[in-house]
């Protein structure tokens, strides 16, 4: 029996990570970290896509 990966959950882990870079840029007041966060969901974003069309 073989048992199907969820391509999509990495993904969601890239966006979650995101919103908590967004997060520790905020009370951390980090600027750098908006660009950290951003490119985490972006990442994610991606690899929801390419897990959606496999």
């Amino acid at each position: 029996m073989q048992m199907v990966k969820n391509n999509k959950t990495g993904g969601y882990l890239f966006i979650a990570s995101g919103v908590a870079f967004f997060a520790a840029a905020v009370l951390g007041e980090q600027l750098a970290f908006y660009g950290v966060g951003l490119m985490f969901i972006i990442l994610g974003g991606t690899f929801i896509r390419k897990g959606a069309s496999q």
